[in-house]
């Protein structure tokens, strides 16, 4: 929903170890304060004394991320793992944050600091919604959490210790970019209802041709390509109006994989083999593909002799120069037709789902090297078991790629909105967040 409050009602929050940096913290706070904003601040610091008042002090910090301050100070005096506070301050600050955030007393975001910082603003600034500004202020630009949407890193050229004129240009520098950030709401092209799609390389047709179909209907479209954590945010904050989840390539790791391996594979380190959970509990229309199903894919790999050797002896074919593509079974398919059927039948919202029966990637359309039919056939009647019988399936008989499956897409996106009394296209309606 639109911000209409006065530019002077906006509250930044400061996050800082005070006993380090309070003096930067301090400056940082005087700017915006001349610039008309409020200000909170987070004392994110265990040892040592602060050297400026905090909102929030630190006692209150290690308080809300489960431990007494007096724990983690005995902790460091003798010799623990600096980790250990550091974590639980982190997770403080974090418990503060999403309480300022749920009380409207949070506009922006401001962490400042060196490496703890930067590892800090990961935990911090993670849950945080698109478009709220947030801004990591650091000597240590490699820390930066790159995996935060739409974070403004500062990188400051000399260590935030002592207001010399090179750190005091760069916190007034801070100090502008989050007033700019504030000062307006965001320009706004278009009012058109928002339709995510999903793809990989060997689905991009298949998206290219729905994007036209969907744009030609009302609606502004937007891709994610490989992973989901993003798109499933968006959905949670209520930006997404419709969901074309062509590309399911994510199920084949979350239900084939080990821990191990999935740990490696996810941008957190750890296995998870959940997907769109948000999407599913928010009742967002969506219609689910095979896309991308029938391969494993295998990064750096310029030869089936680079893959491991339990997958050497299937049908592959290379993408690009090092990426090389092995078929999967249909005893694999059929696992996961049991996930992909559990996703639709946990759905609040509208939901279908679509199959091409001529191949779920442009590597397995007919006469190329993963046309495996009898591999598909697996799928589809293992998906038939598992789905709840009120789910719509739509089947088309060419490729994932080809004009007649986004034909039939549209048909079934068309029924299931039908179905719950949905305009097609959506009227148009103010954001949520």
């Amino acid at each position: 929903m639109k911000d209409s409050r006065p530019f002077r009602d906006k509250t930044v929050v400061l996050g800082a170890a005070l006993d380090t940096r309070g003096d930067e913290v301090a400056f940082l706070r005087d700017r915006l304060h001349e610039r008309g904003l409020s200000v909170l601040t987070i004392d994110m610091g265990v040892m040592g004394t602060p050297s400026c008042s905090a909102d929030y002090g630190r006692q209150a910090v290690a308080r809300a991320g489960g431990r007494s301050l007096s724990e983690l100070v005995e902790a460091a005096r003798s010799g623990a793992d600096r980790r250990q506070a550091t974590d639980t301050m982190s997770q403080g600050a974090a418990h503060i944050v999403r309480e300022l955030r749920a009380a409207g007393k949070l506009d922006a975001l401001v962490i400042l600091g060196g490496s703890t910082a930067a590892a800090a603003a990961a935990t911090v600034m993670k849950d945080l919604p698109l478009g709220l500004p947030k801004v990591l202020v650091t000597t240590f630009l490699s820390f930066a959490p790159a995996g935060i949407d739409d974070l403004v890193v500062l990188a400051s050229p000399v260590d935030l210790l002592g207001l010399n004129r090179i750190v005091a240009r760069t916190l007034d520098q801070a100090a502008g970019a989050v007033a700019g950030m504030l000062e307006r709401e965001p320009s706004r092209q278009t009012e058109k209802p928002l339709a995510a799609l999903t793809a990989l390389g060997v689905t991009t047709p298949a998206v290219q041709r729905l994007s036209e179909y969907l744009s030609a209907r009302g609606y502004d479209t937007v891709v994610f390509h490989a992973t989901t954590e993003k798109l499933d945010r968006m959905t949670r904050d209520g930006l997404v109006d419709l969901v074309v989840d062509v590309t399911t390539f994510e199920m084949v790791p979350k239900v084939l994989y080990s821990d191990e391996v999935l740990a490696l594979l996810s941008p957190f380190g750890r296995p998870d083999r959940l997907r769109l959970e948000a999407l599913l509990q928010s009742g967002v229309p969506h219609v689910l593909a095979p896309g991308g199903l029938d391969m494993h894919i295998f990064p750096g790999a310029t030869g089936i002799e680079q893959v491991p050797p339990e997958y050497r002896g299937r049908s592959w074919s290379m993408h690009g120069p090092s990426v090389v593509l092995v078929r999967t079974t249909a005893e694999e398919l059929a696992r996961i037709a049991q996930k992909f059927a559990d996703q639709a039948n946990r759905a609040r919202g509208p939901v279908g789902v679509a199959i091409p029966l001529g191949g779920f990637s442009e590597a397995s359309r007919p006469g190329a090297p993963l046309h495996d039919p009898a591999a598909d056939r697996a799928f589809r009647s293992a998906l038939r078991k598992c789905l709840r019988p009120d789910i719509p399936v739509a089947e088309a008989e060419g490729n994932i790629n080809d004009e007649i499956f986004a034909e039939e897409t549209v048909r079934l996106l068309e029924r299931i909105l039908s179905r719950k009394e949905l305009p097609w296209p959506p009227e148009s309606q103010e954001r949520r967040s």
